[in-house]
């Protein structure tokens, strides 16, 4: 008699309890849930303000800040989501904290743009909020799952100093208050590589996180898309723009391409060194994606002039090759696959145009940034093997192990 699975329903009970969601059979291949796709949007916020506070100063101090912000808006999504890969239980009170998160990262984006300067206090009030959200879940976990108690351990540790530090610089000028940050930030993400061992009892679910990383890639790609459709709405349709607007969406398709390529398909190895390699990776990634996109806008409009300005330039080819090396570095390290010397010329090529390419019209410039980005696409593509779906890599490293 053929006995039916149980699905466990995973939106209809009003409380449920958390548990431990890796590493049982029941979960399977494991898909984001509403309220994670939901919660994804308000980094389309955080990620737009970013961008466009650097837009207006590209310079070495406009990139530094940007960078400095961006760490933790990017720490921010990384802390709820890690939480929802292991404890995910989409129910009344998952549901309300995880909104609240949301609200305190609307604050945290809306506090970009002066964040050094009288938007500093709200900044650091937001980020604490969002900090104290992801405490509470933890907290709520513990009451029935034992094992989670590591985590929480882990998370004071960070969440103690961090928060007082960010409380502190409040009372601080420049450039105390900005050092009191940089310290606090350090201390969050260093504690989660010194305590690892704390980690090896909750691993990561296989399917989930890639995922999650994925959708996070995709929503930094439409930045790019976004700068392509605002920078050419309006406009006269002028050929040389045009022309820009055109490469900057096969640039962004290009790299949208090697990315599900090269990581989309990589089952994480469960050590919990490969999955910090994987977490801490995709800040450049990210950040890369985010830089193109602000090139991509400044070559636009600057299709006409005879070369393409400093930082628009290091904006789009730095972000290239930033992009590039990051995929390659996780590819090697936390997928263990094999070392791709065409990675490496990408990353020199982009690298190359950023310092030479004022010798080159804006035109010129993003024409060769296209034609590597697409001949390493056609490469992949042609030297492309027949491969295992992720359920059949699962089922390998399950009978592997």
């Amino acid at each position: 008699m053929h006995q039916q699975t149980r699905i466990p329903p995973l939106t209809n009970d009003r409380w449920r309890q958390p548990r431990l969601r890796v590493d049982t059979d029941e979960e399977g291949l494991r898909h984001a849930s509403w309220i994670e796709l939901f919660f994804d949007l308000v980094f389309v916020v955080a990620i737009a303000e970013l961008s466009h506070t650097l837009e207006t100063h590209l310079s070495l101090i406009g990139f530094l800040q940007f960078a400095a912000l961006f760490v933790p808006c990017w720490w921010a999504w990384t802390l709820f989501t890690f939480y929802a890969d292991r404890y995910d239980t989409d129910d009344v009170v998952h549901r309300l904290l995880i909104l609240s998160g949301m609200l305190a990262i609307i604050f945290l984006a809306a506090n970009v743009h002066n964040a050094f300067n009288n938007g500093a206090i709200g900044f650091a009030l937001a980020y604490v909020a969002m900090r104290s959200i992801v405490l509470m879940l933890y907290l709520r976990t513990v009451q029935y799952v034992s094992i989670a108690r590591a985590n929480l351990n882990l998370y004071l540790a960070s969440y103690i100093p961090s928060t007082i530090l960010w409380l502190a610089s409040i009372a601080f000028g420049e450039p105390t208050r900005y050092i009191l940050w940089a310290i606090a930030m350090t201390i969050e993400l260093l504690t989660p590589i010194i305590g690892s061992r704390l980690l090896t009892g909750t691993p990561v679910h296989p399917s989930h996180l890639p995922e999650r990383f994925g959708l996070l890639t995709l929503i930094v790609l439409g930045e790019e898309i976004v700068s392509v459709a605002s920078t050419t709405a309006g406009g006269n349709w002028d050929l040389l723009p045009t022309i820009a607007a055109v490469f900057g969406f096969a640039i962004a398709a290009c790299l949208w391409w090697l990315y599900f390529n090269f990581l989309e398909t990589a089952v994480i190895i469960r050590g919990i060194r490969s999955v910090h390699v994987y977490n801490y990776g995709h800040l450049p990634i990210i950040m890369g994606l985010a830089l193109v996109a602000v090139g991509t806008e400044h070559t636009i409009h600057e299709a006409s002039h005879h070369v393409l300005s400093f930082g628009a330039r290091w904006a789009l080819c730095g972000g290239v090759a930033l992009y590039m090396l990051s995929i390659s570095v996780i590819w090697v390290t936390a997928c263990r696959r094999n070392f791709s010397w065409l990675m490496v010329a990408s990353v020199a090529i982009a690298l190359t145009l950023a310092i030479f390419g004022g010798l080159l019209p804006p035109l010129g410039l993003q024409g060769l940034l296209f034609a590597m980005l697409a001949g390493k696409v056609s490469i992949e593509i042609l030297k492309t093997k027949p491969t295992a779906t992720r359920e059949d890599e699962m089922i390998k490293i399950e009978t592997r192990d």
